[in-house]
């Protein structure tokens, strides 16, 4: 029998001498692409789908064990979905970045197109109190200050309930019905801000924003955020930024400020309770995102939020933004009735400019370097160990004081061996992240002779998409198509051209653009077109996105925005260069001038005619009108 079966197994042999159908290209394709069998749901993939970690349930009896459950344990399925509220709870210590935390997330998130506000627990506090409070306050064994405590936690967060389901007091009060209608299809995020230091008072709020009869109907998710920070320069910094900018420390001595916030800090330290129930969606931020833990994030939280959180950073550092430099002017234009191509080169105007912003920005890092230098052993390696990039930094272990002393005369020769450009060889002056739209005209204007820095050249940073009205001017849309005109004029923002994107679609495309922006420790240069560069300046300006097609952005200028203690920026604007005639402000579209009186002081550009001829056999007395202030559309060249 032995040897029959010996025989049986070299008759199964194939042609390769493996038994059977094993070959090595079947082997092998395990390892690369894993099992080929049909994924299937089982009864506990979908447990695991629907429920967190911790349920645990019999699979025959799933579909009652569903409904043992409160809201909050239904993660996945639940938070996959873009529920229309959504509370994000901020946990931590005092002087953690916790209203840093909300105050960015805010401006992120409204950016995006939610409708955000924060509910700062301290403001009611102070209200209650009549008046800033000191550490005493704060101390678990005063009842009667627990008490206040409470009443205040309680009024914000009913406040913050009630906004989430537009039921606040004038909530449409001065708003038209359309406007109002828009409102109501946002989605609302409210941002909790305060200690919420033990597990009892997390429940609590928990249990107030789901409570399945007081909120029926009306879904609500919760995520906590906890700032823990153990990094004791890092923490005196923080309150030393909190007692110069609190409301709670205005007037007080500097030194007896610093000691009450100690004292107040130590006191919530007694009681405090880190988050530990992992059934709840929770976020952890370690030394302001040194280190992140997410647990049961899922959707938009996953997708927008968590990147933008690893982001954020303490770090000061110049952002500047400007247009791609000019092709041919409108004179040139009209001669040649030409419109714009997307792959125009630059024409002299934009060479003149390409070299003048090649000087300013030399100035500007070089300037940002040496006050780093300045700020000795506080300067971070900008090529090594920060978690962010910053293009350009390739000679690897470059010190921190080596990069300071880019800056310094005497050590002009040094910077052969300190920083390259993309070729490995040549010198650069400055470090610089850059970044362009695809289009030549971008590129070319950070194509600086003998300076082969890195561009992250990315389509996100290309021009609003026209679809079907690409190269058309917007009088000849008026008059070709007086109803989409007349949508333009009314809502300019969510207008979509037909086949193309409006300006709504572009803040999706550029999120990934302002969490790169937002995550580099170094000066960053961004260059683009004018309906692109309107979303990121409401971004950094902090101003309602919807607005942004009334931002006027001049040829040949630079932007240059400076991260505050906040969480917001600070701006200022250089001429680089000018080409004009005195009477000629070259704020304009993306592909050409126009020309107003230089005395008018809003400062605006008006991209849509002010006056429009009518189409064919409709009535003269019909006039397409624009808006009070109309957009500035950043690809039409004549008025």
């Amino acid at each position: 029998m032995a040897h029959s079966k010996e025989n049986n197994d070299d008759d199964n042999r194939n042609d390769d001498g493996y038994l059977g159908t094993v070959r090595p290209s079947v082997s092998s394709e395990y390892y690369t692409r894993g099992s080929a069998e049909l994924a299937t749901e089982s009864a506990l993939t979908l447990a695991k789908i629907q429920h967190s970690v911790n349920v645990h349930m019999s699979p025959l009896n799933h579909a009652n064990s569903i409904a043992l459950y409160p809201p909050h344990t239904l993660q996945r399925l639940r938070l996959t979905e873009k529920n229309e509220r959504l509370v994000i709870v901020l946990v931590g210590l005092p002087g953690r970045g916790k209203s840093f935390i909300a105050r960015k997330l805010q401006n992120f998130l409204t950016w995006r197109g939610s409708e955000c506000k924060v509910f700062n627990v301290g403001k009611y506090r102070r209200t209650a109190a009549a008046g800033a409070c000191d550490a005493n306050f704060f101390d678990s064994k005063n009842a009667a200050a627990a008490r206040m405590r409470q009443e205040a936690a309680s009024a914000a967060l009913r406040d913050m309930l009630r906004w989430l389901d537009n039921e606040e007091e004038g909530a449409s009060g001065g708003v038209s019905a359309a406007s109002a209608n828009a409102l109501r299809k946002k989605d609302r995020v409210g941002i909790y801000d305060a200690t919420n230091s033990t597990k009892d008072r997390r429940d609590w709020i928990l249990r107030e924003c789901t409570d399945k009869t007081f909120r029926a109907g009306k879904p609500t998710g919760v995520v906590f955020v906890e700032s823990i920070c153990d990094d004791k320069d890092l923490l005196q910094e923080n309150y030393m930024t909190k007692v110069n900018g609190s409301p709670d420390y205005i007037g007080m001595d500097k030194e007896e400020a610093m000691a009450d916030i100690l004292k107040r800090a130590a006191l919530y330290e007694e009681a405090y309770e880190t988050i530990d129930d992992d059934s709840q969606s929770y976020i952890k931020m370690y030394n302001l995102s040194s280190k992140i833990l997410v647990n049961h994030i899922y959707g938009r939280m996953a997708k927008s939020i968590v990147p933008a959180l690893m982001a954020w950073n303490i770090g000061t550092r110049p952002v500047f933004i400007c247009r791609a430099g000019q092709t041919m002017d409108v004179v040139e234009r009209e001669t040649r009735r030409r419109s714009m191509a997307r792959s125009e080169s630059l024409g002299p105007n934009g060479t003149a400019f390409r070299d003048a912003l090649f000087e300013h920005m030399r100035e500007e890092c070089l300037d940002f370097v040496n006050r780093r230098k300045m700020v000795g052993s506080f300067i971070p390696n900008l090529s090594t160990g920060t978690g962010t990039s910053i293009n350009g930094m390739r000679k690897s272990g470059m010190s921190c004081m080596s990069l300071a002393s880019l800056s310094s005369p005497q050590n002009q020769a040094q910077e052969d061996d300190i920083y390259v450009g993309i070729d490995g060889v040549t010198p650069l002056p400055f470090p610089c992240h850059i970044m362009s739209s695809t289009m030549p005209r971008a590129r070319q204007t950070v194509e600086w002779k003998g300076m082969p820095y890195p561009v992250q050249m990315l389509s996100n940073l290309n021009p609003l998409d026209k679809g079907d009205f690409t190269g058309q001017e917007l009088e000849d849309i008026a008059i070709e198509h007086p109803g989409w005109y007349q949508q333009l004029v009314e809502d300019p923002f969510h207008t979509r051209f037909p086949g193309g994107e409006c300006y709504g679609d572009l803040t999706s495309r550029l999120e990934s653009v302002v969490v790169d922006i937002e995550q580099q420790v170094g000066p960053v240069l961004v260059v683009s077109h004018v309906s692109i560069l309107q979303v990121l300046v409401a971004y950094f300006r902090g101003t309602p996105v919807e607005s942004c097609t009334s931002i006027a952005l001049p040829l040949n200028t630079v932007l240059k925005f400076t991260p505050s203690k906040g969480g917001g920026w600070q701006e200022s604007q250089f001429r680089v260069v000018s080409l004009s005639p005195s009477n000629c402000d070259l704020k304009s579209m993306d592909n050409g001038m126009y020309c107003h009186n230089p005395s008018d002081n809003d400062g605006m550009l008006y991209g849509t005619p002010k006056q429009v001829l009518c189409k064919e056999g409709t009535s003269p007395d019909v006039l397409i009108s624009p808006l009070p202030n109309p957009p500035i559309w950043g690809d039409h060249v004549r008025v």
